[in-house]
């Protein structure tokens, strides 16, 4: 990998941007802090430490990933996942159910299969198959908020002399998504919790990788950017990118191969190129991390907030930030 330095280390992870609460800033960092111990454990290989950096944050509880996944229309948990390598290796899985670590089940995917991709009751039933165990999701603050919100959505139908009208949580009325939208509109901090982490080992090997509960009173069936390649994750021999926030808008957009593409071709800085990839997207919607062959971090966002914390071997000092 040409400006490779041999025995370089880098390591950046992010926990979501938004709108962080300072009420939740504490435990965001303690989180950012226990992944990036437990993926720097393990940078004797990038996937290696990619893995087990996001298998921290789905286990943690505190971001919208593995066992802190938001609830959909109906209630129930639909995660996504995916990992990619430098030479374009990929697996992901879209609307896994009932597996604590999406994020091991994309790299089984990825080393196990010839797809790149396996979604819904396959994908669980591929997860099941390799021995991963069923595990009931439903954390107790995201129910809380479902809850809220659906309150909220039958008042706001209620307070219009509808009441007795289609169920106000059906995606088929006209009014739905414009209500919910007005409604995450007043609850930002509903938008963070994508976890995600790129890693650059001392072989030159680099890897990408993002998990995901997706965003509250999503659709059934809706599947998020962080399991698209080069959408919300992507990396090649140029750089590793993980991206957060509205889905839709980074599909859109398919940043994360934006800022790639940007690095290689432009001649900018990769703090560049991510402002370059950014500036397109409508302000609110979405931040990312990166990190470029020669050892470079970026990072960026057009939200309020992105957590994200990095490490590399020529510091012994984490550096955690809530930009």
């Amino acid at each position: 990998m040409e400006g490779f330095r041999q025995g370089m280390q880098r390591l950046i992870l992010h926990g979501g941007a938004g709108s962080i609460p300072s009420s939740r800033a504490p435990e965001v960092e303690r989180g950012l802090r226990a992944a990036l111990e437990s993926g720097w454990s393990r940078m004797d290989h990038a996937t290696d430490a990619v893995e087990a950096a996001i298998q921290s944050m789905e286990g943690s509880g505190i971001f919208d990933a593995g066992l802190g996944s938001v609830l959909n229309l109906k209630g129930r948990v639909e995660m996504d996942a995916a990992l990619m390598t430098h030479e374009l290796e990929v697996g992901a899985v879209a609307g896994l159910t009932r597996t604590a670590h999406p994020i091991a089940v994309a790299r089984q995917v990825m080393e196990k299969t010839p797809h790149v991709l396996l979604a819904g009751p396959g994908a669980d039933r591929f997860a099941r198959a390799l021995g991963f165990p069923p595990v009931r999701i439903r954390p107790p603050r995201r129910v809380a908020v479902y809850q809220d919100l659906r309150r909220r959505l039958e008042a706001s139908v209620a307070s219009r002399g509808k009441a007795n009208d289609r169920d106000p949580m059906d995606p088929a009325r006209p009014d739905w998504w414009p209500r919910l939208q007005s409604l995450v509109s007043e609850h930002p901090e509903l938008l963070h919790g994508t976890v995600g982490a790129v890693a650059l080992d001392a072989q030159g090997r680099l890897t990408a990788g993002t998990s995901t509960g997706g965003i509250t009173l999503k659709m059934e069936g809706r599947v998020s950017d962080s399991c698209l390649p080069g959408c919300g994750t992507y990396a090649d021999r140029t750089v590793g990118v993980s991206c957060t926030g509205t889905g839709e808008v980074i599909i859109r957009h398919t940043l994360a191969r934006s800022v790639a593409e940007t690095l290689r071709t432009s001649g900018l800085t990769l703090d560049q190129a991510v402002r370059r990839a950014l500036r397109p997207l409508p302000r609110g919607t979405a931040g990312l991390i990166a990190l470029d062959r020669k050892g470079h971090f970026g990072w960026g966002r057009n939200t309020e907030n992105l957590a994200f914390a990095f490490r590399s071997d020529r510091s012994s000092s984490p550096v955690f930030r809530m930009a």
